[in-house]
């Protein structure tokens, strides 16, 4: 699942993912991610923080709270706010993952590859990820 509110960068993400094979679930706002994670069960989220009514950070909150077995679901934030404190917020809420905007195709490749490959339930620390060298 994508939730990126802005159109275009969120048809630039679905896009790139498509084209790597991964089927992927577009949504724009922290409702629409909740109502289809009701419905479901999806093998990763991508979740841009700053987000129309409620953020990113809710969200993540909300799937972390959620019973088995979502509340699993590897997450990466992606943001263009990267203050030491958001980051760190992110990883306190349950993100696995910190992904700077802008950020390139591959590296978003190999963020999605990491996890989806990693131990899901241990939630590997977004630290862990940092030194990913690459755009």
């Amino acid at each position: 699942m994508v939730v990126e509110d802005q159109p275009s960068l969120r048809t630039v993400i679905v896009s790139g993912l498509s084209e790597a094979r991964f089927a992927v679930r577009p949504v724009s706002d922290y409702r629409q991610a909740v109502s289809i994670l009701r419905k479901v069960v999806v093998d990763l989220v991508l979740c841009d923080l700053t987000l129309p009514r409620e953020s990113g950070f809710e969200l993540v909150e909300h799937i972390r709270h959620a019973g088995m077995p979502l509340r699993v679901v590897p997450i990466i934030v992606m943001s263009d706010r990267t203050s030491p404190e958001d980051m760190a917020h992110a990883e306190e809420v349950g993100a696995n993952a910190f992904l700077k905007k802008p950020f390139s195709k591959e590296k978003l490749l190999k963020y999605v590859v990491t996890l989806l490959d990693g131990p899901h339930a241990s939630r590997p620390s977004i630290r862990r990820l940092m030194p990913v060298t690459g755009s």
